[in-house]
């Protein structure tokens, strides 16, 4: 082909790809929620704090991780509060006052990691507190995280090598393994064993922190029936496996990346300016203008979910100065089918056949966990 047609057919190419990548996703959001929850003058039982997840449950009701006050609430589809089916302390049920509570559902179960106490409590969809299960490790693991359900199945995630005492300038990455347990928490099969965020042990004036490199990547983990679904790294590509351990596939798609070098300086500027404590800017303008292990891209994703009927929702990593998130939805073999621009401000939990559930705020920065309905096919 002479050099001319072949430079038209790589501009059109491209021009085809960028068109097929900027396309809307085959459906969109109603205009505002069709269930909010969260107010601050209906008292303590609609006052959130701390929200980390949340999900629906069979009837159209909301349980709601509120680790702020370290509950697992119960809202009914008008988002009526229920009962609380937890609260904080050690005890069968409980949460310690740091934990982060996520819950997830397996059927009529409910489940939530209790980090401190390294356990996952359970309950029934009614709040009724249920035996609590640890996930089986060798070594015995410090950490234990429910990551997702498959089906019947749980897929955890532990670690044993949890300790960051090391000299200045050390860098630290932790390892997890991911692996699948059944109801009671026995190892059924190891999935993979990947690194987590990577950290550098940093001193100045006397003090020591432990901050992550900025853009290092976390990997995105979620599941649905057999199939577990991984981010591995910062590259669009999403691993298929299944819940006996075996990869079944491989995902790529045409997501736009973006080079940390040429945002690296607003991001920083903007993290800084984003601080209110003098000691934390001090301290991490003296972190920031070391030479720091900088990635080349940054992650495509911080966020990984699968509907019921098998698409990937792949939230996009949002930068400080952007209002909104943007989702990359894919069907079940990896086809790209549009961008979904999230309302601002909303954090995505969970994608339903024809809703997705989230947090966000109100006007005056009340805490939210709302539904917002999906049109379309």
């Amino acid at each position: 082909m002479p050099l001319l047609l072949r430079t038209f057919a790589l501009v059109a190419a491209c021009a085809a790809s960028v068109a097929a990548h900027a396309q809307p996703a085959p459906f969109r959001l109603t205009p505002t929620p069709t269930l909010t929850i969260g107010a601050e003058d209906r008292g303590p039982n609609y006052q959130l704090d701390r929200v980390f997840g949340a999900v629906r449950l069979p009837d159209g009701g909301v349980a709601i991780g509120n680790s702020g006050t370290a509950e697992l609430r119960l809202y009914d589809a008008k988002g009526r509060f229920v009962k609380s089916a937890s609260r904080m302390g050690a005890g069968p049920g409980e949460f310690d006052a740091i934990s982060s509570v996520v819950p997830k559902r397996a059927g009529n179960v409910l489940l939530a990691t209790d980090e401190m106490h390294a356990r996952v409590n359970r309950y029934s969809v009614d709040g009724r507190t249920l035996p609590q299960l640890q996930f089986t490790s060798s070594p015995p693991a410090v950490q234990s995280i429910l990551e997702a359900v498959a089906g019947v199945r749980l897929i955890g995630r532990v670690t044993s090598n949890a300790t960051l005492q090391s000299a200045p300038g050390t860098r630290i990455v932790t390892r997890y393994r991911y692996g699948v347990y059944d109801s009671t928490g026995r190892q059924q099969a190891l999935l993979f064993e990947l690194p987590t965020r990577e950290r550098i042990v940093h001193m100045l004036n006397g003090v020591t922190r432990y901050p992550f490199v900025p853009f290092a990547p976390e990997p995105r983990v979620t599941a649905a029936g057999d199939r577990v679904y991984l981010i591995r790294g910062a590259d669009p590509v999403i691993e298929v496996w299944s819940t006996e351990a075996k990869q079944v596939g491989t995902l790529r798609w045409n997501a736009d990346r973006t080079r940390v070098r040429d945002i690296w300086s607003r991001w920083r500027q903007g993290e800084l300016d984003a601080m209110t404590r003098p000691a934390d800017r001090q301290f991490y303008t003296d972190f920031y203008s070391d030479r720091l292990p900088l990635p080349e891209y940054v992650p495509v994703a911080e966020g990984l979910h699968v509907d019921p009927l098998g698409r990937l929702w792949v939230v996009r990593t949002k930068m400080p100065w952007e209002d909104a998130r943007r989702v990359d939805v894919l069907d079940a073999r990896g086809r790209f089918l549009g961008q979904v621009a999230l309302p601002a401000g909303f954090t995505l939990f969970e994608v339903g056949r024809d809703w997705l559930l989230g947090r966000t705020r109100d006007v005056d920065g009340v805490e939210q966990v709302v539904v917002y309905g999906v049109v379309g096919r």
